[in-house]
């Protein structure tokens, strides 16, 4: 028995050599099958490992029941269409979009003497990050997408191109963290 497969001549000129052709013998077995890792599958842009804080933040933000797994995968997909997009590195854009949508502050509202009043409260980075992954995300669920790796990296585009309404979100919370900020706790 052979490593090899007989390759049609008609179609080896047209395939990169590392993809098996199809032999008149039936389907190539698994000794017939080159497992080069070096050949990605899904995109040639390289994928950053999903121990960046960053994408494990996102991961479990779209994580549900516990699949861990699954959420990861959209990640890699959200990744991988984003660069499809855009023609560059994916991670730097994430993490732009991620930089203009944090907010610095929060609005909590406050029982002082029977008045419910709103008050500011500044936010650690990564408070600051987790709320922009949420708004991010909140504002794809309105896309008309039907997959959430397109909806979500059309809306990383956006934010990064300064038409979002995550953007507008956030300049909310800074207006109205403003217009109160005379009941901001003194330290």
């Amino acid at each position: 028995m052979s490593a090899a497969t007989p390759t049609l001549p008609s179609t080896s000129s047209a395939l990169p050599p590392s993809v098996p052709t199809h032999s008149s013998q039936g389907p190539p077995t698994l000794s017939s099958t080159p497992l080069a890792p070096s050949s990605p599958t899904f995109s040639p842009v390289f994928i950053p490992p999903a121990e960046d804080p960053l994408l494990s933040l996102l991961t479990n933000i779209i994580m549900r029941d516990g699949k861990r797994h699954r959420a990861a995968r959209l990640v890699t997909d959200t990744l991988s269409y984003l660069h499809s997009v855009t023609l560059a590195p994916p991670l730097p854009i994430l993490r732009e979009a991620v930089r203009l949508a944090s907010p610095a502050v929060k609005v909590v509202t406050l029982r002082k003497s029977a008045k419910n009043l709103p008050s500011p409260r500044a936010l650690n980075e990564r408070q600051s990050t987790k709320q922009a992954l949420r708004w991010i995300l909140a504002a794809s669920e309105k896309r008309s997408d039907k997959s959430l790796t397109h909806r979500l990296a059309k809306e990383v585009v956006a934010v990064v191109r300064g038409d979002s309404d995550v953007l507008k979100r956030k300049e909310e919370v800074h207006r109205l963290a403003v217009v109160n900020r005379a009941n901001a706790p003194r330290r």
